[in-house]
């Protein structure tokens, strides 16, 4: 597992192909990672979308741009 800290956005994601759609992701100083959470929807995870706007700190396991998350916390922005 790594640690990750970072503020969660909102983006799209495979623009022009027939797999675009906005993502929500996890913008680090480790890169931009697509979220994911243990046992969410893929496509659309409603308890990753209140994440939005926040900045949390969080563990999980990346694969290419993909960031799968096993847990995570609200952060205080420095």
């Amino acid at each position: 597992m790594q640690e990750f800290v970072g503020k969660v956005t909102k983006r799209p994601l495979a623009i022009g192909s027939k797999s675009e759609r906005e993502a929500v992701r996890l913008d680090t100083d480790k890169g931009s990672f697509v979220l994911r959470r243990v046992g969410g929807n893929p496509l659309f995870d409603p308890e990753l979308e209140k994440l939005v706007g926040k900045t949390i700190k969080c563990t999980g396991e990346t694969h290419d741009y993909t960031l799968t998350m096993a847990d995570w916390s609200e952060h205080p922005v420095r």
